[in-house]
């Protein structure tokens, strides 16, 4: 299948490389020249005019960030690489296929996704072209392994035809696909982020409770995480959780929580540990 990557940062590098290595012809965009560069020095097809990564393509893939700004969810990018793709579709033929890989909240492909390339496109989704929304579960140190033996693909679908092109896609990669709607594909993703933070949060509770009590909490958590239930990933006290995805995925769904009047008490008491976490570990290494 021909496929282009809209957004080349780890997620898109990630995700086109692997499509690659399955046999795919992929062609890479970004707007910034850095990824594009070095993707080129490894004999990757690239460009920077997104006409030519739609026009050479039959499914895109959207890999654009989406951070958290004031503790909301920051959909620039992703609207102004939709708005693009959606000019670019005119030059089409065929059924295209747009898939979200960006992590967005609920309802966002649906409400603002699929207007603008509607708008952009002088198109109808489900007829002239389709959306689909699948979330990564990758984790930046081990990317490219995740994406090739991932413990689950989640094809969240506008319609049955754009579900199954999106499914032929992933049928080299041996994991169960589970297909289901836009919205819960979005959910899905946080569901998965925000549970990992807190569990974060929760070991470094019981990593304070344990000190003070003169336990080892490394050994505790090491035991405790020795039930198939429970796992060992995030259980080392004194460690917050960082990074690109986990801080700013929980704040953004605790405001869009908040915008829905749920009170999400026990997910802003996780935020609140990990900045407690991180204030202690700056004192024990203000060099850091």
């Amino acid at each position: 299948m021909k496929i282009s990557i809209i957004g080349s940062g780890v997620v898109g590098k990630t995700i086109g490389i692997g499509f690659h290595m399955l046999g795919n012809t992929v062609i890479f965009h970004d707007i910034k020249k850095k990824p594009l560069l070095e993707l080129k020095k490894k004999g990757y097809a690239v460009t920077n005019n997104i006409e030519e990564a739609i026009t050479k393509s039959n499914i895109s893939f959207v890999c654009v960030p989406t951070p958290t700004v004031n503790h909301k969810q920051d959909l620039s990018h992703i609207q102004d690489a939709t708005s693009e793709i959606g000019k670019a579709l005119r030059g089409t033929d065929g059924f295209h296929v747009v898939v979200v890989k960006s992590t967005v909240l609920p309802f966002t492909t649906r409400t603002k996704v699929i207007p603008l390339l509607e708008q952009h496109s002088q198109r109808k989704v489900g007829k002239d072209f389709g959306i689909c929304m699948s979330p990564e579960f990758l984790r930046q140190a081990t990317a490219l392994g995740d994406f090739l033996k991932p413990s689950r693909i989640v094809i969240g679908e506008y319609d049955k035809r754009s579900g199954d092109m999106l499914e032929e896609l992933h049928t080299k990669i041996n994991a169960p696909v589970f297909r289901t709607d836009l919205e819960t594909a979005e959910m899905i993703k946080y569901v998965a982020n925000t549970f990992l933070t807190t569990k974060i949060s929760f070991f470094n509770e019981l990593y304070e409770i344990s000190k003070n009590l003169n336990l080892d909490s490394e050994f505790i958590a090491k035991i405790v995480s020795l039930d198939p239930r429970i796992g060992s990933y995030g259980i080392h006290g004194g460690y917050p959780f960082t990074g690109r995805c986990l801080p700013k995925d929980l704040k953004a769904f605790t405001a869009f929580a908040k915008s829905r009047n749920v009170n999400p008490k026990l997910l802003e008491a996780v935020l609140q540990v990990n900045k407690e976490i991180s204030h202690l570990r700056r004192e024990k290494c203000p060099s850091r």
